[in-house]
């Protein structure tokens, strides 16, 4: 049966509103294991205490690269005159939180450990080949932005860009609106045609960002990190085999060798003993924790609702969102720093529960 125009166009807009969430429902995890972990400080061989600093700038670093992606999508997705949509329940990831419609990994919430790192490396793997992803054949996040990227050359090829490209260029956040780590935000804006190629553009910097230089060969993302000394960032699975390795990459490091350059000092016991998949009935009855719970919770569906106004045309909410972050930082250590009620040694830790009649 012939798709029509409008059929097109829903299919792009539900599978942006997708790859939408799929980049929202790594935050939580990666934020965890971050939050969990308990020191930190410049490495100092003569004070072995002062340990972690390294491991947390790796994986804040990815962080703020999620946060970016999220805004690559939301312009691609507003470009097609699309409505982003942070705040419907829905749609939202709860965990234990299988990738892809269970195509993917299933991500739990648990502290920094090496196999929660290593799921994480899992969940930033390249597909082995483009083929399969073409053809809606995708278990990776890489596989299924190739998918997204062929249906919408496709649907452009048989209905024409103009008829596609169609939301206001008011709507689209540039480098102005945000600004992170490596990395930078595209605004799809210009002719039809030019909108055309800024989106497959925004969708090959998060294959980069993410898996690696879209499926090339070596570690680096094409990103420079700005500094004294410029240099060329590496992609998410790449920081994640870094702390593995204890060892950072070279970005010529090849994609199947381990990283080559200096020393990256890890400290595995120096981590809050949180358990895993933090629930409400873990702290049933406690109502000091409850409460704690509660305000992350809060925190959390504030940020959401900022992220869904910015995407929709407030531009400034970004910027506002800053002190949100913090807070949500803080609101998640104090819960795994508390202990579980029931004597076992284990933490609270937060939920990641939206609020919807919160008023956040």
């Amino acid at each position: 049966m012939t798709q029509d125009l409008s059929a097109a166009r829903h299919e792009l807009c539900t599978l942006l509103q997708q790859a939408l969430m799929l980049e929202l429902s790594t935050i939580p995890p990666y934020a965890t294991a971050l939050y969990s972990i308990l020191q930190e400080g410049q490495y100092n061989r003569s004070d072995p205490e002062l340990v972690n600093a390294e491991p947390i700038e790796v994986i804040r670093q990815v962080m703020v690269e999620e946060m970016l992606h999220m805004v690559l999508v939301a312009n691609v997705l507003n470009s097609i005159g699309g409505t982003p949509q942070m705040t419907n329940p829905d749609l939202l990831p709860t965990y234990p939180h299988a990738l892809l419609g269970g195509r993917g990994p299933t991500v739990h919430l648990r502290r920094f450990t090496p196999d929660q790192i290593k799921t994480f490396r899992q969940i930033e793997t390249a597909p082995e080949s483009p083929y399969p992803g073409d053809h809606g054949d995708y278990h990776t996040i890489g596989g299924f932005y190739i998918f997204i990227k062929t249906r919408l050359k496709d649907i452009c090829d048989t209905f024409g860009v103009e008829a596609i490209f169609i939301g206001g260029e008011d709507r689209q956040i540039s480098n102005d609106d945000y600004y992170g780590a490596g990395g930078h935000v595209i605004d799809i804006i210009g002719s039809p045609e030019e909108r055309c190629a800024a989106a497959i553009e925004a969708i090959d910097e998060i294959m980069e960002e993410g898996e690696g230089a879209c499926l090339g060969h070596r570690a680096g993302d094409n990103d420079p990190i700005p500094g004294p000394a410029d240099h060329e960032d590496v992609a998410h699975y790449f920081k994640f085999n870094e702390i593995l390795h204890s060892r950072y990459y070279h970005p010529d490091d090849p994609a199947d060798g381990p990283p080559t350059g200096k020393d990256l000092i890890v400290d595995w016991r120096a981590v809050s003993p949180m358990r895993d998949d933090p629930a409400q009935d873990h702290i049933a009855g406690r109502k000091d924790i409850e409460a704690m719970s509660h305000a992350f919770n809060f925190t959390w569906s504030k940020l959401l609702r900022g992220l869904e106004r910015a995407f929709n045309g407030e531009h400034a909410a970004l910027r506002q969102l800053v002190p949100v972050m913090y807070d949500l930082k803080s609101d998640a250590i104090k819960l795994m720093r508390t202990p579980l009620p029931d004597g076992s040694g284990e933490t609270a830790g937060p939920t990641w529960t939206y609020l919807p009649d919160c008023g956040a």
